[in-house]
């Protein structure tokens, strides 16, 4: 059995979180926060990019509570 890399070639990667809201490296169109899958899959199906990895990430907010988001990765 083959193992294939499915980072090899990836030369450029964007972050994507439900904490952050921005726009799109190529277009204008708002990525993050409140349209999270869709922001992954316009990534996907618009630019050419590989899910690289999805997952949660823990920060603290202003006052030192637990602040939990979504993160995705994605390259090309």
């Amino acid at each position: 059995m083959t193992t294939e890399n499915h980072y090899k070639g990836i030369t450029h990667v964007v972050q994507l979180s439900t904490n952050i809201g921005k726009c799109c490296e190529h277009c204008s169109t708002q990525v993050g926060t409140d349209n999270f899958a869709e922001s992954i899959n316009h990534y996907i199906s618009e630019h050419g990019y590989k899910l690289l990895h999805a997952g949660s990430e823990t920060t603290e907010d202003l006052n030192g509570k637990l602040w939990h988001h979504s993160v995705a990765l994605v390259g090309k």
